[in-house]
């Protein structure tokens, strides 16, 4: 990004506003999508009262067409504290004496959604929360005391009423509920989703009016554990809580963490409860590479905002990992998931893994303490003696010749040959702006095991961030020469890459495999039919998302024009892109 970033906003905050005033009313708050007509999917048993850490709550997490009272009960010698706005409850916090009364809440003042700390350019700040009360849920966080004084762990549940008369993309989705303290998200001092003190010590001490926006330090550009806030998560399916977990977030990402809709990371750890997070994020799509088996069991996972593409299309990185996931590399998986935070909607997410040594782990079965992964040309996981080696086989390459087959057999024995031809191919199709030293990855086994092929001490490759491609921000275009590209770059990538086209045999290898990629993987029908689906699929949770994190720029009366506009766009990139870039192979395979 990221240089057409603040440019696009001001654009179309220009163009918006423009139409904006041509408009003689406010849009009707009823004019919403077409409303869910019955509450299939939707439970209405109150009749299933549940128990959870010594207390009994009279209705379950879910989702509900009219409102409730809600009993909690417990030991006649313990007393029930309670909050409703996420928080964690203490001896200090409300004490349950009589039914909670939950109702749908979607009318009441936005308090989490009118936050404006949040992104850069900080000109722009009333254009990043909604100009609407945006849809609601309530959450219910219990502890008990009992007379000496102990505490009960949390329990934390989430009541969407109404929801049968609301959008109906609430039914085709998974509802993420996510329930933490507001002070952990937007504090001042310790709030990871705001500009805070961070930003306001850099301008104090340090500012540069010529720092782009996504390189001004905020609260929420810090990393670390530090960085790390306490939470309750829970997943819904067809309206039924599906699991709930307590965790810690973070804020994820590298530019778009300036964004108004911010990435999380979602860390199951020892410290909130369950060391792992043993629910199917995927719905039984995502399968090991190894053993073919449903990956269900997680340590780690992002709630993704689409990165570069956060404010276009929304899917066109789940596109194209879908599209090569087949090949002899890792990809992520990804689905799509509604969010809230702390009742309020936050709009459309991708569930996707995070790529670590446990998401390696999963999928090739290599234990993920011998599992060296090197991301942006840098150790991410494992031992510095591995990374010595990295960049010891980085010179090696440099100084080799390899026209010869010795040393290009030398090369096979210590790199995936084939899974970097896969890998490159696919890159190279769709003109990866924001690749080469960049969101590029690698990994290793430390330990050779015989019985597990892809323990046997050769670098492999995986896809990520492949969203600033396919011609957005009218860069990333279709006739570009991305061969020529990679082979002039300074990186491990175009140095593996240049080493080994001096090898005839690579080079007829190579030729094939890219051909077949781009003739099946590629194939022109196969991604408009995929691109048509995701953007029908896509179209009305997209709209809601713009109009939540971008009234002012891309939401409201110019929503849908912005959004025809980039699918138009990544049609265009991929109708184009096959004639272009297989005559420059053929430039330079020739």
């Amino acid at each position: 990004m990221k240089r057409g970033y603040i440019l696009t906003l001001l654009i179309l905050s220009m163009s918006f506003a423009a139409l904006m005033a041509a408009s003689c009313a406010e849009k009707d708050k009823n004019d919403a999508p077409a409303s869910v007509t019955e509450a299939a999917e939707v439970s209405e048993d109150l009749e299933a009262p549940y128990e959870a850490e010594g207390m009994r709550f009279s209705v379950k997490s879910g989702f509900y067409d009219s409102g409730f009272s809600l009993s909690i009960t417990a030991d006649e010698d313990h007393q029930i504290f309670y909050t409703l706005d996420g928080s964690i409850p203490t001896a200090q916090s409300s004490r349950y004496t009589e039914p909670i009364a939950i109702t749908d809440r979607s009318a009441e003042k936005n308090i989490l959604s009118a936050h404006t700390d949040i992104a850069q350019p900080i000109e722009l700040a009333n254009d990043f929360k909604p100009r609407d009360e945006v849809d609601k849920a309530t959450v219910v966080r219990a502890i008990t005391i009992d007379e000496n004084g102990n505490k009960s762990p949390v329990v934390s549940n989430t009541y969407f009423v109404g929801f049968d008369k609301k959008a109906d993309y609430y039914k085709k989705y998974k509802i993420v509920s996510v329930m933490t303290d507001e002070a952990d998200l937007f504090d001042r001092e310790k709030g990871i989703y705001v500009l805070g003190k961070t930003y306001d010590d850099w301008k104090k001490n340090d500012y540069d009016p010529d720092t782009p926006e996504w390189f001004i330090p905020a609260n929420y550009t810090q990393k670390g554990r530090d960085w790390e806030r306490q939470a309750a998560v829970q997943f819904f399916e067809n309206g039924e809580l599906a699991a709930s977990q307590d965790v810690g977030i973070r804020i994820h990402g590298g530019a778009t963490r300036s964004y108004s809709q911010k990435s999380f990371n979602i860390y199951a750890r020892s410290d909130y409860g369950a060391p792992k997070l043993e629910y199917d994020l995927f719905s039984g799509k995502v399968k090991s590479k190894s053993g073919g088996q449903p990956v269900t069991v997680f340590d780690t996972f992002v709630l993704r905002n689409g990165g570069n593409d956060a404010m276009y299309t929304r899917f066109s990185d789940k596109l194209i990992q879908s599209l090569v996931s087949d090949r002899q590399f890792l990809t992520q998986g990804m689905e799509t998931c509604i969010v809230f935070i702390d009742g309020e909607f936050w709009g459309h997410y991708e569930i996707t893994e995070k790529m670590d040594d446990d998401f390696i782990s999963s999928h090739y079965g290599v234990p993920a303490r011998d599992i060296c992964v090197i991301k942006k040309e840098e150790l991410s996981d494992g031992r510095e003696e591995t990374f010595a080696e990295w960049q010891e086989l980085r010179q090696w390459i440099q100084n080799n010749d390899f026209s010869g087959d010795p040393a290009y057999d030398e090369l096979c024995s210590r790199v995936d040959m084939q899974g970097f031809m896969d890998y490159v191919s696919a890159e190279i199709y769709i003109n990866n702006f924001d690749w080469g030293s960049k969101n590029m990855a690698m990994w290793k086994s430390e330990v050779i095991d015989e019985n597990n092929p892809y323990a046997d001490g050769k670098w492999r490759f995986i896809m990520y961030d492949t969203e600033y491609s396919s011609g957005i921000y009218g860069e990333a275009l279709p006739s570009d020469d991305s061969f020529a590209k990679l082979m002039e770059s300074d990186c491990f990538l175009a140095d593996l890459f240049n080493g080994a086209m001096e090898n005839e045999g690579f080079r007829q290898q190579f030729s094939h495999t890219f051909m077949e990629i781009a003739d099946k993987n590629f194939d022109s029908d196969r991604v408009k039919a995929e691109i048509d689906r995701l953007s029908a699929e896509y179209h009305d949770i997209i709209i809601a998302t713009y109009d939540r994190f971008w009234s002012g720029l891309i939401g409201g009366y110019g929503a849908e024009s912005n959004y025809n506009s980039a699918v138009d766009t990544l049609r265009s990139f991929y109708n184009k892109r096959y004639e272009y870039i297989t005559n420059h192979l053929k430039k330079h395979i020739s």
